[in-house]
């Protein structure tokens, strides 16, 4: 493998860095933690590395796997000896704070009424709390998670709706989980097959091979100006009519051709994805600086 120079290793950097961004909130949203992502970013090298071993007739041993990669061989083992590609080395699954409060708060007999009914806590201690044998969710907070802010536990809490208030300064637990963002199976499935498909797409074009128009079709269409909130409802609304007729349309085409059974004709999976986007502002000013600064290493590199 040639050296790949150190101006395109930056500029991929930050394209990484950039692209990873959405990706990285979403996993924040649903407990994702920086060591399980990291781990299966992991998990992903070694399944190319070994894939792209074994297509240039290669034997896609550890030993083969880690010099591709340039890392220790133990991580590659590690990652091959894993189920699922995935380094599971935890003792137990990571809870998160919030779901040990209410895990508490549903299992523990001093919080529960008659008919195993929750109690009502208050915040912190009054005259209240002591009729309740001085229960609140502080004292709950500290027992269980003594290291986190019992106010951050509760705000969190009841921003994801599993706490609310219920007057007088007492707070119910609604919900006995802790899902921050919660998503099926079946939209965490398409969500992957639609960012897979996009970068692949995006990568293919990238490849010297597609050159001058010989990759696969991509277009963006926008504006070089802003647009006012009213006119984005009013595009929305425009994108999913035009888009729905022209999607009808391909979807006709392709399932005319469409081959149902197995055929000893070669045979591919294909199709388009349309999407609307609006541009995360913050992380396109970060990504501009992190070009610029990209190129000026290059230049730095060059001479």
């Amino acid at each position: 493998m040639s050296p790949v120079p150190q101006s395109v290793k930056s500029n991929l950097l930050s394209a990484f860095r950039h692209l990873l961004k959405p990706l990285v909130r979403l996993a924040i949203k649903n407990e994702v933690t920086l060591r399980e992502f990291g781990e299966a970013l992991k998990s992903a090298y070694v399944g190319v590395a070994s894939k792209q071993i074994g297509m240039s007739g290669g034997d896609p041993t550890a030993e083969a796997i880690a010099v591709l990669l340039n890392v220790d061989i133990k991580e590659v083992k590690g990652v091959l000896a894993s189920p699922s590609g995935k380094n599971f080395e935890y003792e137990e699954p990571q809870t998160t704070p919030v779901s040990k409060v209410l895990a508490a708060w549903h299992s523990d007999p001093r919080y529960s009424g008659p008919y195993g009914v929750l109690v009502d806590l208050p915040f912190a201690a009054s005259g209240d709390s002591a009729d309740r044998g001085g229960l609140t969710f502080s004292e709950l907070s500290r027992q269980y998670c003594p290291d986190i802010s019992p106010k951050v536990l509760l705000d969190e809490s009841i921003r994801t709706g599993c706490v609310v208030s219920v007057g007088s300064g007492f707070y119910r637990a609604t919900k006995r989980s802790y899902i921050p963002d919660p998503l099926s199976a079946l939209s965490i499935g398409h969500f992957a097959h639609v960012v897979h498909n996009v970068c692949e797409t995006c990568e293919r074009n990238l490849r010297t091979e597609s050159v001058g128009g010989k990759g696969l079709f991509e277009r963006a269409i926008f504006t070089d100006n802003r647009i006012t909130r009213t006119d984005l409802q009013a595009f929305d609304k425009y994108v999913r009519e035009r888009g729905q007729r022209f999607a009808d349309d391909i979807d006709i085409w392709l399932s005319s051709r469409a081959q149902p059974g197995p055929s000893d004709v070669d045979t591919v999976h294909t199709g388009i994805g349309i999407y609307h986007y609006v541009v995360h502002d913050e992380d396109e000013r970060e990504f501009g600086q992190a070009q610029i600064q990209a190129q000026i290493e290059g230049t730095k590199n060059a001479n």
